[in-house]
């Protein structure tokens, strides 16, 4: 099965401390023990991008690949004060993403979703 992140690993690596090189500061909520892990190794469950509501269930990761490798270029575009077309689809679609797919989106819609999805 495969290991989804919740939470992009472009996004991650901007959390890269200069001090650890590819690595991170991050805190565990289990034990609130600290570790430097890399983006790969953090914020993601499996499965999380399949979606068995839809006809292709592995079309949020599809999606992503429209939105993840300009993900760095909008911020950076959007700092600039550069905001065009592809700034605002390539940042909303990676919020709407944040908002319906991770865990905690998913814990907190899933009654609301599921009433729409039957209608």
């Amino acid at each position: 099965m495969p290991l989804d992140h919740y939470v992009s690993q472009v996004h991650l690596r901007n959390f890269y401390s200069p001090n650890l090189g590819n690595r991170l500061y991050a805190i565990r909520k289990s034990d609130l023990k600290t570790f430097t892990p890399d983006a790969k190794a953090i914020c993601r469950i499996e499965n999380g991008s399949t979606n068995p509501y839809v006809t292709e269930e592995r079309a949020i990761e599809e999606f992503l690949k429209h939105i993840e490798p300009k993900y760095n270029a909008a911020v950076a575009a959007i700092a600039d004060g550069d905001i065009d077309e592809d700034v605002i689809f390539v940042v909303s679609g990676f919020v709407s993403y944040i908002l319906t797919c991770s865990p905690a989106a998913m814990r907190l819609a899933v009654n609301p979703l599921e009433q729409v999805i039957e209608e």
